[in-house]
């Protein structure tokens, strides 16, 4: 499984980072999961050339429980290779950048910081392939 997060901007706090980094070593056993922080927000798009499906997390979109997210995103790397989750900053996306999404997630009805989002989509990434491989990380 190779996967990628784009965050719009840089996570500031060192405990989120060291959270978020704690979830990507532990991805690592099932594949790649690559983060990119870029400030290049209004400078076109942010999405990785290697990105075959493209998911922007949006308050607009889709949400599901746990398990049916690892469906979709063992369905999504199966068919498309890499998958890319894009994260906009405090205010959003960039509309190019959103425009060129396939899908797009919502993490639940209540807003949140984009700091926080980033930290929940990477666990629920880390979830999401505990569920597939079936090991007991998840108890749902």
């Amino acid at each position: 499984m190779r996967l990628c997060v784009i965050q719009t901007g840089r996570l500031r706090d060192p405990n989120l980072v060291a959270l978020r980094d704690e979830f990507v070593k532990r991805f690592a056993r099932f594949g790649r999961l690559t983060i990119v922080e870029s400030e290049a927000k209004g400078k076109g798009t942010l999405w990785p050339a290697s990105a075959r499906w493209r998911v922007a997390l949006d308050e607009r979109g889709e949400s599901w429980s746990s398990e049916v997210f690892a469906a979709r995103l063992g369905e999504w790397t199966m068919r498309h290779g890499e998958v890319a989750f894009l994260i906009g900053d405090a205010y959003g996306h960039h509309a190019p950048s959103l425009a060129e999404a396939q899908a797009r997630l919502s993490l639940g009805p209540m807003t949140m910081p984009h700091q926080i989002a980033h930290l929940l989509l990477v666990e629920q990434l880390y979830r999401a392939a505990t569920i597939t491989a079936g090991t007991p990380y998840h108890h749902g």
